[in-house]
């Protein structure tokens, strides 16, 4: 078929060149009389005309060999044979050429010239990429070269959603192997129709529970876990064997725990997954996580703090005294040290972090880091200290190792009018402030030095696509914190109606699609709500004389802190998220 598409070819420039002398329209100067044969003085050929002519020649030929390539490759599974498309592509091109050289007027000849050149290519290309969409799974052929064999041959699983696996394996060999035992699996296709749906839904894991009667799924989404259908135990079992050829795993051993890996590519983007199976007194229990990169850290004023708190936070980083950064685990600490670090001055000031040896969090541009190794010569105090001699303005410790590394620090502070910004897990504000209270060896210099404390929760957002507005009485709008005389609603996630309300007068179901921005959740994403405790006089006068978060709290909220219930009812009132999922959140404190 090469060698066919080449004669075409040969013979179409043969043809075109012989041609040329003929054209009349390329010719910038005629002969004095029609009998007179012998040329006059100057050029006969308009050399721009040609040399047009020529670039449109030498643009088709790629393009024909482009399809003759292609058409090898996929002609077969796509119906679309090299010896019907090379005929089809090379007689247009050399009608239009006859006629551009004919036309007297070769603006008139050009256009039809480039039609004919290039839209026979264009309708190749709709009619291809139609045939991709309906079988997504040609896709594999183009990567070989003319004539050869796919690395597995075609099997009725390679049907449906199109998924290009990278599987588990040292070498290349091992992840052809390990593909196509996936592929021989029964379940391959269910299985690929089930990672579909946890990218739709913009799923964090998901979670199989095996046991004799069938298959539990249920998947995480920001968060929080919702239902999946169930399946039958030989589904199950055909779709795990699958997974655990792709990540290399041994599918036949159900008891022994075992992890493995494997990346895919779809419509949806690129991912990276783990796999974890391990055996349970039901039977066997398998957790497959999307291996989530690195996101670009953001400032408080992104991550969801309301500006006047994002003025404090921000004076407190910016002078003299001490910032603790806390929440709960699993509640975005790490993104709230982060958010600290890209609201600090790291322009003007000059900023440092002591972290750990393989410690990433705090590696943001403008803070240069100093790394210790507990254990050794180069631990985190004699590194600090080594540290302040170069006069610092912030210093950032997200973990102490020792009291003695807190009390140098808190002395700083006071003596030095640096800044420090610590970092601790705890359910409040408050607990963090005792717990780094407790830790220090110096209780009153703490105290002294510390100004703000935050803390925070993790709340979902509404998807803004299907969200449901709902009228609430005025009495519940004013619990919120909002003015009753000015609003009357509040929003809701969207939910499927009752049974009874999803049929026509017909008695005929009524099909209700799930949103194609959250997948049907009615969330997506997450929103950090955030309280800060701020020291005073009165406060630490209290600490030193009952350090306990009760007696603190209590003291504090009479005198205006700011709590996580006020802020999350912020944002039920602003349509950002419902009530429900506000008090589920609150219920956790």
């Amino acid at each position: 078929m090469a060698r066919c598409s080449r004669t075409v070819l040969l013979l179409t420039a043969a043809v075109a060149i012989l041609l040329v002398p003929f054209a009349d329209n390329l010719f910038a100067q005629e002969p004095e009389s029609a009998l007179q044969y012998k040329p006059g003085p100057g050029g006969y050929f308009s050399w721009w005309k040609l040399l047009l002519i020529a670039a449109v020649f030498i643009f088709w030929v790629r393009m024909a060999d482009w399809v003759n390539r292609d058409a090898m490759k996929i002609g077969e599974r796509t119906n679309m044979a090299p010896e019907v498309w090379n005929p089809l592509i090379a007689f247009p091109f050399l009608a239009g050429f006859i006629l551009v050289i004919s036309l007297p007027i070769f603006v008139a000849g050009l256009p039809i010239f480039l039609i004919t050149a290039f839209m026979p290519v264009t309708v190749y290309f709709f009619i291809r990429r139609s045939r991709f969409k309906q079988n997504p799974n040609i896709k594999q052929y183009l990567k070989l070269k003319p004539g050869e064999a796919p690395v597995a041959e075609a099997l009725p699983q390679d049907e449906g959603v199109f998924i290009d696996f990278t599987p588990a394996g040292e070498s290349s060999s091992q992840k052809q192997g390990n593909l196509i035992r996936a592929r021989q699996s029964d379940g391959f296709t269910d299985f690929k129709e089930l990672l579909a749906l946890t990218q739709f839904k913009r799923a964090e894991q998901l979670q199989m529970e095996f046991t004799r009667e069938g298959v539990s799924l249920r998947i995480l989404v920001d968060g929080s876990w919702h239902p999946l259908d169930s399946i039958d135990r030989e589904s199950g079992d055909a779709i795990l064997s699958s997974m655990k050829h792709l990540a290399g795993l041994n599918p036949a051993e159900r008891r022994a725990p075992q992890t493995g890996s494997f990346k895919f590519k779809s419509e949806s983007g690129k991912a990276a997954v783990s796999v974890v199976s391990r055996g349970v007194a039901t039977g066997e229990r398998v957790l497959m996580k999307y291996e989530i990169s690195a996101k670009e850290a953001l400032a408080f004023p992104q991550l969801g703090m309301f500006p006047e708190m994002v003025s404090q936070i921000k004076e407190s980083l910016n002078k003299s005294g001490t910032t603790i950064i806390s929440a709960p685990p699993g509640c975005g600490l790490t993104s709230s040290w982060q958010g600290a670090l890209v609201t600090a001055d790291r322009l003007t000031r000059d900023c440092v972090g002591v972290i750990d040896q393989d410690e990433i969090e705090t590696v943001q541009e403008n803070i240069v880091i100093h790394r210790y190794e507990e254990g050794t010569e180069k631990s985190q105090f004699p590194i600090l200290k080594t540290l302040l001699l170069t006069q610092p303005d912030l210093l950032a410790v997200p973990k102490l190792e020792t009291t003695e590394t807190l009390d140098l620090l808190m002395n700083q502070v006071i003596t030095q009018q640096r800044s420090v910004l610590l970092r601790v897990p705890a359910k409040s504000a408050t607990e963090a402030l005792l717990k780094m209270y407790k830790q220090a060896g110096d209780r009153d210099q703490f105290l002294k030095a510390t100004k703000n404390i935050t803390c925070q929760r993790l709340v979902r957002r509404l998807c803004t696509d299907c969200r449901v507005e709902v009228r609430v009485q005025p009495k519940t709008i004013q619990q919120l914190g909002g003015d009753p005389k000015t609003q009357g609603t509040v929003y809701n996630q969207w939910r499927l109606p009752p049974p009874e309300q999803r049929v026509d007068d017909k008695g005929r179901p009524i099909e209700y699609p799930p949103c194609t921005t959250c997948g049907g959740i009615g969330f997506i994403g997450r929103i950090a709500i955030f309280e800060m405790l701020t020291l005073n006089d009165q406060l630490r006068t209290l600490i030193r004389q009952s350090p306990k978060i009760s007696t603190v709290e209590a003291a504090a909220v009479k005198m205006g802190k700011t709590t996580i219930t006020k802020e999350a009812y912020k944002l039920v009132l602003l349509g950002v998220t419902s009530l429900t999922e506000a008090q589920r959140i609150l219920k956790q404190q």
